[in-house]
């Protein structure tokens, strides 16, 4: 019975049976009671539909199986060395029992062990015990190198394909003993992650191991003739392991332009721990450096370190250092710092370093700490040494720690918290140790009863809507400045240590008065604990108020009131107009009472009075001006409108928020001069995806004194406003609106593997446009020596992000002031497939200068990529030119130039 199966099917039938069997006799030893592993487990034979396709049956392998079983049982008595199952297709199964060798042709395939050999033919040499795969030879139509004409040719089709353990070798011919497991490829070609080996001679020596004579390493795609490659007499390869070469020469065309004796180059792919290779270059402040010459240490999954150095012909070297550590849903962190002992701008040995530090630790669900720390040994040690524009333009270094729990059944929450702010402009430190807060959020005081229902709503009361929450807060703040007096620098410290309980109450109307009227009402009382308060005298012989603080606790009561009441007003209309269903304002009123004492007063003690030499009443703070004067009895008002637009139809339905206008005033009636405070205006739109806009602007109510160029305690409206029809006069306008547009390219990748410029790995990042701020932020600071990318991503034809602010202030009508800048960031365009322009400035539109500008120029060469960056004025000031492998695994072959003496670092 004949039995034919697609490709890759199993064949039973008694003719297979019987050549399993009778290859079982060939290779069972002399000895009784002792058998080897079958050499073939079974022949997968296919067929297909195709009229010329060749194909075994079980007949053709029965008679085989029983002439090769013959001469088996004449004595061919012999070991297959095969040790493992052996599994094989092809479209022609062919035996030569006499020369015991097995041919498969078309489509052949043969897996063993973790190996696949693939080839249009395989020849199994049982005595030898080898495998020879091979191409098939065929004809095809060739055009000419003109394109007018085309000829019948030779081919070869369906050349030899080895793949093992992840790596695919391709060749003309490959030959493997299955019993040595050694081989030999000729013509061989493999690929390893964006680059390609060739070799004239390729032979497998060890599990994993390749010899290769007279081998070319490229990641250039041309076949024929490669824009560059590398070129090794003799080379070892160990596939995903590393590849040793000697010696080595790079070629640019046919042209040899740099050679070493030897080069050993990581073929591991993922994090792995390694040799951090320099890159190499100039400058004329600095002569010849190496960059990035180090380390990396991956000794598990989660935890790495990185040690890299610079060296500096002229000046010095700098060393960098790094790790980060993870565990999954516990904790991640990374440590990062630099340490050098030369001055690079003003050439005095000295040392300097930096250091950042990251950790977020979660130990419960209710529980986790955070901190993140940027410390340098001087204010100028960015501006110096980094070339990354975000990180010389930053004047703060802002630090935190933070550990917080929070009891849910409770409501509670409790935090500790450490920060500090470093001024690097004005060299003033802020630092914050400890601040402890302690917080109850908002419980029922009186709950209902148990009743469920509408029954229960209209039998709750009043006070079931009485609401209290508790705040505390301990505070110790230190503040050091630099103070200069005599001549001489000494640091100024100011502390501040204090103590705070708050203790809200609040009454919420659940249901709505006349059916559209929302009240809320809050009471909210205040300790404030010092550990120190300020005694004031009058010195009689210089007449001055002196200050004097003295050392024990006082406490301070305060307390405030409010009430607010708010309401929505619709207006529906539908324009009819396209596919617009309807258009909607909602209108928001709000009208709220605040109520504070003036805590000022003599009946509180915490204010000292005194009289001055002339007799005037002067009154203190004691609590270092934090009580406040005054008092405030205040009605505010603010109406804000939405309007929002419904498009479309069925599950195309679309909602659209239009734009949004908001108005506000306020009335203190307890203020002795200009109660009524200016009216605020707000607008903001977001019509789409690429466009926002937004101005706010300020009116007062009150007249102008030109002739004491002062604002008076009069309204307009009473100088013959009403006849003129002036009731407010503008103070402030400020605009500003953006706009993003970009051209339709190809589809947006959502990573891209970028070239590792921090030795810590390649690693898989977003494009920038994609980032949020505080992600853009974070990346910045990592690569906070690097350069910015100056282009996004390449496949969009052009882009231009622009944003423009207004500022004008009218408060003195005699003297307006006013400023407006353009700022021009990510302007892109691509003349050609080749060719990429870039543009950014910050455009000073009313002194008409451009204060920051710079300009790109991109170039792509194929498998090299060639780059101007230009920043002509500022700063910053600086000219680089370079041109590399644009392959991220060998981008540090480069040539560039560098212009500016701003930076060690490239410019």
């Amino acid at each position: 019975m004949n039995s034919y199966h697609p490709y890759g099917g199993r064949v039973r039938t008694p003719g297979l049976l019987l050549l399993i069997l009778m290859l079982m006799t060939a290779a069972a030893p002399a000895q009784a009671g002792h058998s080897e592993p079958l050499p073939l487990a079974a022949a997968d034979t296919s067929t297909t539909a195709q009229p010329d396709t060749l194909t075994t049956t079980t007949d053709s392998l029965t008679t085989a199986a029983d002439s090769l079983a013959a001469a088996a049982r004449a004595g061919s008595r012999r070991n297959s060395g095969v040790d493992t199952t052996v599994i094989y297709q092809a479209r022609l199964i062919d035996n030569d029992v006499s020369a015991r060798k097995s041919y498969f042709i078309g489509d052949a395939q043969v897996r063993y062990k973790d190996m696949t050999l693939k080839a249009g033919k395989i020849t199994v040499d049982w005595d030898a015990e080898t495998l020879t795969a091979e191409g098939l030879p065929d004809s095809a139509w060739v055009v000419n190198h003109s394109g007018t004409d085309s000829s019948r040719q030779l081919i070869i089709k369906d050349r030899p394909v080895l793949v093992q353990s992840g790596s695919e070798m391709t060749g003309d011919q490959m030959v493997y003993n299955y019993k040595t497991e050694r081989g030999r490829v000729v013509r061989g070609r493999t690929a390893f992650e964006d680059g390609r080996y060739v070799g004239e001679q390729i032979k497998l020596v060890g599990e994993k191991t390749f010899n290769v004579s007279n081998s070319i390493y490229t990641t250039c795609d041309l076949d024929s003739n490669p824009h560059f490659h590398f070129k090794a007499r003799r080379l070892k390869m160990i596939v995903n392991e590393r590849v040793i070469a000697k010696p080595i020469v790079l070629y640019l065309g046919h042209i040899p332009v740099a050679a070493l004796p030897f080069a050993f180059f990581e073929t591991r792919t993922g994090r792995h721990s390694g040799v951090i290779i320099p890159r190499y270059g100039e400058s004329l402040q600095e002569g010849r450096h190496l960059r990035g010459l180090g380390y990396y240490w991956a000794p598990n999954d989660y935890f790495d370190a990185r040690a890299t150095v610079d060296y500096f012909e002229k000046s010095g070297w700098l060393m960098e250092l790094g790790t980060n550590y993870a565990l999954r849903y516990r904790l991640n962190g990374a440590i990062e710092g630099s340490f050098t002992r030369k001055n690079f701008s003003s050439g005095y040995t000295d040392r300097r370093w930096d250091l950042t530090v990251r950790h977020s630790q979660e130990f419960s669900p209710t529980s986790r700490f955070s901190a993140s720390g940027y410390f340098i040994s001087d204010n100028s040690y960015y501006k110096d040494l980094s070339i990354n524009l975000y990180t010389r333009l930053t004047r703060e270094l802002r630090s935190n720690a933070t550990w917080s729990k929070y009891w849910p059944e409770q409501k509670i929450s409790l935090s500790a918290n450490f920060s500090q702010v470093h001024d690097l402009q004005d060299d003033v430190t802020q630092t914050t140790l400890p601040q402890i807060s302690l917080r109850k959020s908002q419980t029922q005081l009186f709950k209902p009863g148990k009743k469920t229902g509408a029954g229960s709503r209209r039998n709750a009361r009043w006070y079931h809507n009485l609401y209290l929450s508790y705040g505390s807060n301990f505070l110790n703040a230190r503040r050091e400045s630099l103070s200069m007096a005599g001549g001489d620098t000494t640091i100024k410290v100011d502390t501040d240590r204090s103590l705070a309980n708050s203790l809200d109450l609040s009454l919420s109307s659940p249901n709505k008065y006349f059916g559209f009227l929302a009240i809320n009402q809050s009471l909210s009382i205040d300790q404030d604990l010092y550990d120190r308060v300020h005694a004031f005298s009058l010195n009689p012989a210089t007449g001055t108020i002196e200050d004097n603080e003295e050392n024990k606790v006082a406490a301070r009561h305060t307390f405030s009131y409010s009430a607010s009441a708010n309401t929505k007003i619709y207006g529906v209309v539908a324009p009819g107009i396209g596919d617009i269903q309807a258009i909607r304002h909602v209108v928001t009123p709000s009208l709220s009472f605040s109520y504070r004492p003036d805590f000022s007063a003599k009946a509180w003690g915490y204010y000292t009075y005194l009289q001055d030499t002339s007799g005037r009443t002067v009154k203190r703070d004691r609590f270092g001006g934090t009580t406040g004067s005054g008092g405030s009895q205040m009605v505010s008002l603010s109406v804000r409108n939405l309007f929002q637009m419904k498009r479309g139809s069925g599950e195309k339905v679309k909602k659209i928020d239009l734009f949004n206008m908001d108005f506000s005033t306020s009335y203190n009636f307890r203020a002795e001069q200009y109660r009524l405070s200016d009216l605020r205006t707000s607008w903001q739109a977001n019509p789409a995806r690429n466009f926002s806009l937004s101005a706010s602007t300020g009116h007062s109510f009150y007249a102008w004194d030109k002739s004491r160029s002062t604002r008076v305690n009069r309204y307009l409206f009473e100088d013959e406003g009403w006849e003129k029809g002036e009731f407010l006069r503008m103070t402030t306008f400020n605009l500003n609106f953006s706009l993003r547009f970009e051209g339709k390219g190809e589809k947006k990748q959502k990573t891209e593997t970028l070239s590792d410029t921090t030795g810590m790995g390649a690693d898989s990042l977003r494009w920038a446009d994609d980032l949020t701020v505080e992600e853009e932020n974070m990346l910045r600071r990592g690569r906070r020596f690097q350069d910015d990318r100056a282009f996004g991503h390449q496949s969009i034809p052009w882009r231009l992000n622009t944003t423009f602010n207004f500022f004008f202030d009218k408060t003195n009508p005699d003297r307006p002031n006013k400023r407006y800048y353009l700022d021009i960031s990510g302007a892109e365009l691509s003349l050609t497939k080749k060719w990429r322009l870039g543009y950014s400035a910050h455009v000073d539109l009313e002194k008409g200068i451009i204060s920051y500008h710079r300009c790109t120029i991109y170039r792509d060469l194929h498998c090299w990529e060639a780059s101007v960056d230009w920043v002509p004025s500022g700063s910053g000031k600086r000219v680089y030119f370079r041109i590399n492998v644009k392959s991220p695994s060998l981008s540090d072959i480069k040539l560039e130039k560098f212009g500016g003496a701003g930076s060690v670092l490239g410019y």
